[in-house]
């Protein structure tokens, strides 16, 4: 009885830490990155911008955007195994 019930406690404890991974916070980071970027950044771009080029600054904000988005994805999947340390 104790083997099975030590063994039930294992199983609950890999499930749990496995849920407890990086992966999974540094995913919410990029997307709250993500969002703030295009909540906040693309109206001072139009707004602001210093050679009248609002389209084309606004064009290149998503695209580093978009790009440091997928950066930051694929870390997230290189710490998928890597527990926080908090």
């Amino acid at each position: 009885m104790r083997f099975i019930s030590f063994s039930f406690y294992c199983v609950l404890l890999t499930c749990g830490c496995s849920e407890i991974s990086r992966e999974a916070q540094i995913k919410d980071e990029c997307e709250i990155t993500r969002n703030n970027s295009y909540l906040y950044m693309i109206p001072i771009l139009q707004r602001h911008a210093p050679n009248g080029a609002t389209e084309t600054n606004s064009l290149y904000w998503v695209g580093n955007t978009e790009l440091s988005y997928q950066k930051c994805i694929s870390e997230s999947k290189k710490n998928q195994f890597n527990l926080r340390s908090n």
